[in-house]
């Protein structure tokens, strides 16, 4: 497990230098969901505003991911988002574990999950530098279980999430002779605690990944590069995720830390094809709540939340430029985990995917 989690991290720094370098070479030859994570985490990242302003010079709709949140001065963004993730089998580490493994140290086990995410968001750029934007989530989440005697059990839960505010300040954009473009962003996004995490059924408290909310502020102070020289666009980009403070409930959800990086291809000048790398590491939840017992399920142990994981995704994103559906956009992708190492046993991701469409005015 020690070797596994040492190569994600060094599989992380490699490509956060390969980002940089391949933008670097692109310039002298040219003419885009854990259970924890979706609570309290500034996921409203994951809506594009379409054509962005680039200081002098314009990037183009497809060329950056979803993540990016840069509009045009003066200008309104509204968009929904739809997203679908499915957890199935347990880690302990990299290493597959059995539901009758652990069925010999808890009372319970979760085989698989689902969760479903519907994401709101209003954007608006005062200027071409600073973009504001508010992010309104709400989550639907099924898991199933078998407990020690055979019998199975589901549970559901769904509700408002995190309420996200977002701002994203460019601090250097750049363009040269052979229309190569380069733009450095800062992010200081904010989550607010409006989720619930006093989720019941049964009379019973639910575990932590069941509950729609953190229960407490996150900060993100993220850092992103982004780079375009037609038809090409690639970037990187760090977002870490700090939980302030404990909960009413007398605990708080781990930090998130995610680096990834990315490369898109225009196609048409309406269409875009992307792929991705993501990597994160989520920390163990501090402190405990005292109305749930770690000994009856792996998802109500404080320490056997976090862990790493390295996903790669390939998108497309279509831009009406005429018609009653210019200033429009839609986007779609697909992912899948290529390395996981989890403080398990814990549920593993098998795959996810959302689509989205947003509409500027």
């Amino acid at each position: 497990m020690q070797k596994s989690i040492v190569l994600l991290r060094a599989h992380l720094v490699c490509l956060t230098f390969l980002a940089l370098y391949g933008a670097s070479a692109a310039g002298q030859q040219a003419p885009p969901s854990d259970p924890q994570q979706m609570k309290g985490t500034a996921t409203m990242g994951t809506m594009s505003p379409g054509q962005t302003g680039m200081g002098g010079g314009m990037e183009a709709a497809g060329m950056t991911p979803p993540s990016i949140m840069v509009g045009q001065g003066g200008r309104w963004v509204i968009g929904y988002q739809f997203s679908l993730d499915k957890f199935n089998g347990n880690l302990a580490g990299t290493r597959h574990i059995s539901t009758a493994e652990i069925l010999k140290t808890f009372a319970a086990a979760p085989t698989d999950m689902t969760m479903q995410m519907q994401m709101g968001m209003v954007m608006y750029a005062p200027t071409a530098k600073l973009t504001f934007a508010v992010g309104i989530p709400y989550s639907h989440m099924v898991m199933n279980h078998i407990a020690l005697d055979g019998s199975h059990f589901t549970e559901r839960t769904s509700g408002l999430g995190d309420i996200e505010l977002h701002s994203l300040y460019s601090l250097h954009a750049g363009n040269t002779e052979k229309n190569l473009h380069h733009r450095f962003l800062l992010n200081t996004s904010v989550g607010l605690p409006t989720g619930s995490i006093n989720r019941t059924m049964g009379g019973m408290r639910l575990e932590y990944p069941m509950q729609q909310g953190s229960g407490t502020v996150s900060l993100v102070p993220g850092l992103t590069y982004v780079g375009e020289a037609l038809p090409w666009g690639w970037g990187a980009e760090f977002l870490p995720t700090v939980r302030v403070g404990r909960n009413s409930n007398g605990y708080r959800l781990g930090n998130r830390y995610e680096e990834s990086i990315w490369g898109a291809r225009q196609l048409k000048s309406w269409l875009s094809l992307s792929g991705r790398l993501n990597g994160s590491v989520s920390q163990n939840i501090r402190g405990a709540d005292a109305m749930l017992n770690p000994t009856d399920e792996q998802t109500k142990d404080p320490n056997l939340q976090g862990g790493r994981r390295l996903d790669v995704a390939v998108g497309v994103d279509v831009h009406p430029l005429r018609g009653f559906l210019k200033g429009s956009e839609f986007y779609g992708d697909g992912n899948l985990p290529i390395l996981q190492s989890l403080d398990g046993p814990q549920l593993q991701k098998r795959w996810g995917t959302r689509i989205g469409l947003q509409w500027g005015f």
